[in-house]
């Protein structure tokens, strides 16, 4: 074959590179307006004067439509998991109506999460909910829940999605009565005229009319927030319990924005029981779990595990571990000051840092390796419906100003159930020491980073008298 001459050759090539450029740019990440639109499966029932009352309401409140932006984090999930079942999109759109895509949603009457579970549902749907961790409010869990009880409620109303939904908010039995009382056959019920809940009466066109603006945005001059249709985040297993603010240095992000995706753990840290996972953005997880791979499991949490041996007490561990008995029994949610031999309780720590600073690397072999120096101690409290500033502060003995501080809330920023508040507890060198037999003032002086003469100067009677097994010393 004869190439033609080398400056047409390379013009020829120019035009090939500028038509795959061209190529390229054409190609974009579908919105997930675009997708869900596909999906959409139901009759909006726009000519129904409720769903018209509705559409009249979206329209004149910009305001809720712009919380549509909060479901970024979640939307590629739910509407895969909701392809994979072959359901209507339109359930996409549940948590909008139910939560405004908050996962820290909370209501009054109990219910919580994306899709506001109540506590006896979220049960029976086999969703955890413990001291450590809540599955209502977990992104997987909870959605897995939703969608399977969605399916159940369809096939219990005859194929019917729009009793189903009626269902999921005031509940299959109820809607089983008013069916039932109405005197109209399961098969050839007209939802429209059944006597459902005020709340229902309103859930369910509005869920429809939501539907509709999304289905047609230019229609009633709706802008709708630009989603593209990406995993917004991974599953990562990450083989041990670990502190979300360790995660979140881990994986380069706020803690905050961990918390987002990381919703149904109620305290500092993962649970410590399987299965260890996290979510983590999708443009995170190389560089997660490289960083992840470089810190030993122990040193992943901010505290360490204490089995209880013969003769110990709260009072005894809370000296040894430099903490106060009272922190104890609130980390391991004791009933009692009560504890067995072989007992296992965990002890805040300071020892463990996902990253070492230049200061700790020059440090000391001893100061490393011996007990943790006064700390700070992270608990995520969970506002209720019945909290207040005033009520949190006399809680955890915090100010209202450091509430405010630590969350970065204003002056006049009012609190909302369902939020998550991050709270700092000191915990307290102790003032005493119990001598214990081998005890020796180097060594007591040493575990409570103390100088001996300073221990001297708080006891003077010990330059003269021997330590005795149960002698009370001053530290502080």
């Amino acid at each position: 074959m004869k190439y033609k001459s080398p400056r047409r050759y390379r013009l020829l090539l120019i035009l090939l590179s500028f038509i795959c450029i061209q190529a390229a740019c054409a190609y974009t990440t579908p919105n997930v307006w675009d997708v869900l639109r596909r999906q959409f499966a139901l009759n909006h029932e726009i000519t129904q004067p409720e769903v018209q009352h509705q559409l009249r309401w979206l329209i004149s409140h910009p305001n809720y439509l712009r919380k549509l932006a909060q479901s970024e984090p979640y939307m590629y999930h739910i509407l895969t998991e909701i392809k994979k079942r072959n359901m209507p999109g339109e359930i996409a759109l549940i948590p909008m109506v139910e939560s405004a895509y908050d996962p820290f949603a909370y209501s009054g009457a109990g219910a919580a999460g994306l899709w506001q579970f109540m506590p006896g549902t979220g049960t029976n749907l086999g969703l955890k909910q413990d001291w450590w961790f809540d599955a209502r409010r977990s992104i997987g869990p909870s959605t897995d829940a939703a969608l399977n009880y969605l399916l159940y409620l369809h096939r219990f109303f005859e194929g019917n999605w729009i009793l189903a939904f009626a269902a999921y908010d005031s509940g299959e039995g109820t809607m089983a009565r008013i069916i039932k009382k109405s005197g109209q056959s399961i098969h050839h019920v007209h939802f429209w005229s059944l006597p459902v809940p005020s709340e229902t009466k309103a859930y369910i066109p509005r869920l429809l009319a939501l539907a509709e603006i999304i289905q047609n945005p230019q229609r009633y001059h709706i802008e709708l927030p630009n989603i593209p249709h990406a995993p917004y985040f991974e599953e990562v297993n990450i083989g041990s319990q670990i502190d979300l603010d360790h995660a979140a240095k881990l994986a380069g992000i706020s803690y905050h924005d961990l918390l987002k995706l990381n919703p149904g753990y109620n305290r500092w840290a993962t649970a410590p029981y399987r299965p260890y996972k996290l979510l983590i953005p999708a443009d995170r997880v190389e560089s997660f779990n490289r960083n992840l791979a470089h810190l030993p499991e122990e040193q992943r949490v901010s505290w360490t595990r204490h089995q209880v041996s013969a003769g110990d007490n709260l009072q005894v561990i809370a000296q040894k571990y430099h903490t106060t008995a009272n922190l104890i029994k609130e980390l391991n949610q004791l009933k009692s000051n009560a504890i067995r031999k072989g007992q296992v309780v965990m002890i805040p720590s300071q020892n463990n840092r996902p990253h070492i600073t230049a200061q700790q690397t020059h440090a000391p072999a001893h100061k490393i390796l011996h007990f943790t120096a006064p700390q700070q101690f992270k608990i995520i409290h969970i506002v209720g419906k019945q909290d207040s500033y005033r009520s949190i502060q006399n809680k955890y003995t915090v100010s209202i100003k450091q509430l405010r501080q630590w969350n970065k809330l204003s002056a006049t920023a009012k609190l909302r159930p369902g939020q998550s508040l991050v709270i700092w507890r000191k915990v307290k060198q102790p003032t005493q020491y119990t001598v214990r037999s081998g005890d020796t003032l180097s060594r007591i002086a040493q575990q409570n980073h103390t100088p001996i003469r300073a221990l001297l100067r708080l006891n003077p009677h010990l330059a003269r008298n021997k330590l005795k097994p149960g002698q009370s010393i001053r530290l502080g």
